[in-house]
């Protein structure tokens, strides 16, 4: 077993022959941890005695926990360290339940080295040890490479170009000061939500269109949408004053009179959110006020709530001012571990892809009901802006969950809005979360100075194109630039520079050291 540990720690991600991919993945916690699990082992072996079976079950243990803390790096491909740790089990009671995901997650090269390992700690014939532990790394090497044969000769996505109506794409201005009602959807694509419709919107339209976030993770979209800051140089948010200032609800507040409001159906408390949104929002109701609140009338999971319980929060907001508003609700059902509310479903233990499914369908039914309170509630003109803060994978080009990826399941998201009394509506050909908030300034305002500024990033205009860096949360895994009609990728885990369109097809390896290097320095200025 000690060459065993040896082994799997030593060629851990090394068949993608990168220094640079093999130190990242082999940090100071790693290395720390498997340093302890040999010491152990050789005293738990020497220890043993004839039918020692608390010291077999100890070593079975250890075994396994350092399968998982491998696999943890397999499975979200990014670097495990001690503040990933500390943040675990400070937030156990709400992130115990991804647990059973994450092992549904696993791929077969995971189990077998799992299954060997335990075999080897059950066998105690020498011989029957050596043959196993050949036949153990073949299969190993071989599961490995026909991975990374795969990869490498995946067959290229043939995107097959349907004719759907379509909204309007150019808004020059938005008359008076309507509500805005900012609805954000959790982990869901654009392409996920485009073949579904609702009593009033047919998502049909978002067939035509693209729309990018730049970071495929929670807190730090949220914090773009607000701000137009990506900070893709930063795990968590990095907060100031002239940012608060200058962020949406502020400026909304101060040059336009809105009050503003936060429905948020998970909690706030996450890598510094708790400070962000509390001083941008007059008022803030999460999950933690929610439950309090309506928590005998609404279910709850690890992550956030039965996303019905928005309308009663609605309720709550006092219209009696006749001020225009601007309420962002932020909803949580289809975060995993993918919350169904209706159980006669029986979507419990379902895979993940079916869960998310009935999840994403009770989701439309809350939209729905959000533009109906609206509808009956509001004589102002009221516009409803749908969007995500990032998409899901379901295994599509290895990833699982959110932010390890940067192909489109994950960062392309449907954008639209939608006037509740008119029925028009409005989506850009292309746009993203770093733009959002100077659009939507430069929609309201009248003045032909400031209109002009923030024309500069409008979306809604004619002639804009996008020009986005992008990156993976806390891992360096997966690099991106969207320039024009040309998107780029680079993974770090394999030295490869993609080329492709904006649909992810189309890819080719950039080969060439100068254009790759120019393209390599636009993306590293982004991020810096």
């Amino acid at each position: 077993m000690f060459f065993l540990y040896l082994f799997l720690y030593c060629f851990y991600e090394s068949f993608s022959f990168s220094t640079g991919v093999w130190n990242y993945f082999h940090g100071i916690l790693i290395t720390t941890f498997t340093i302890f699990v040999l010491v152990l082992e050789l005293f738990l072996k020497h220890k043993q005695k004839k039918n020692d079976y608390i010291n077999t079950s100890f070593r079975l243990a250890l075994w396994t926990l350092y399968i998982i803390v491998i696999g943890y790096q397999e499975v979200y491909q990014t670097a495990l360290t001690f503040d990933i740790v500390i943040y675990f089990f400070k937030h156990l009671s709400l992130l115990y339940a991804d647990f059973f995901s994450f092992i549904y997650q696993w791929k077969l090269k995971q189990w077998v080295v799992l299954g060997f390992g335990f075999y080897l700690v059950i066998c105690n014939t020498r011989k029957q040890i050596l043959i196993s532990l050949l036949f153990g790394i073949l299969l190993i090497l071989s599961i490995s490479f026909y991975s990374e044969w795969k990869v490498s000769n995946a067959h290229q996505y043939k995107m097959v170009s349907h004719q759907v109506k379509r909204g309007k794409t150019v808004l020059e201005s938005v008359s008076g000061k309507p509500n805005f009602v900012f609805v954000l959807l959790e982990g869901v694509s654009r392409k996920q939500l485009s073949s579904l419709q609702s009593r009033y919107i047919d998502f049909s339209i978002l067939g035509g269109s693209h729309f990018w976030i730049p970071m495929p993770h929670t807190s730090k979209s949220l914090f773009t949408w607000m701000t137009g800051e990506s900070q893709l140089n930063h795990s968590r948010l990095q907060l100031d004053d002239s940012l608060m200032n200058l962020s949406l609800p502020i400026q909304l507040q101060k040059r336009h009179n809105y009050r503003t409001f936060m429905i948020y159906t998970q909690s706030i408390y996450f890598e510094g959110m708790d400070r962000f949104f509390p001083n941008i929002f007059q008022s803030v109701f999460d999950k933690t006020y929610l439950e309090k609140q309506f928590g005998s009338l609404y279910s709850s999971f690890s992550w956030g709530m039965d996303d019905h319980v928005v309308l009663s929060a609605l309720k709550q907001i006092n219209d009696t001012n006749n001020l225009p508003l601007f309420v962002l609700i932020g909803l949580s059902q289809t975060h995993s571990p993918y919350f169904v509310s209706n159980e006669s479903n029986n979507h419990q233990w379902k895979s993940p892809l079916l869960r998310y499914e009935a999840s994403l369908k009770e989701e439309i039914e809350v939209l729905d009901s959000i533009i109906t309170y609206w509808k009956e509630n509001s004589n102002r003109e009221t516009v409803l802006i749908l969007s995500a803060d990032h998409g899901e994978s379901f295994g599509e080009e290895g990833a699982h969950a959110h932010n390890y990826s940067l192909y489109n399941q994950e960062t392309d998201v449907p954008f639209l809005l939608y006037f509740i009394k008119s029925g028009q509506v409005y989506q850009p050909k292309q746009g993203t979360s770093v733009d959002f908030k100077e659009t939507m300034l430069s929609l309201l305002d009248t003045n032909n100075i400031q209109k002009e500024y923030h024309q500069k990033t409008n979306f809604f205009r004619s002639n804009y194109e996008p020009n986005l860096v992008l990156k993976t949360w806390n891992s360096e895994i997966q690099k991106s630039l969207i320039t024009k009609d040309k998107k780029y990728i680079y993974h770090s885990d394999r030295d490869q520079l993609l080329q492709m369109d904006l649909m992810d097809g189309n890819r080719n390896s950039i080969t060439d050291v100068r254009v790759k290097q120019k393209i390599m320095n636009q993306i590293y200025s982004g991020i810096r």
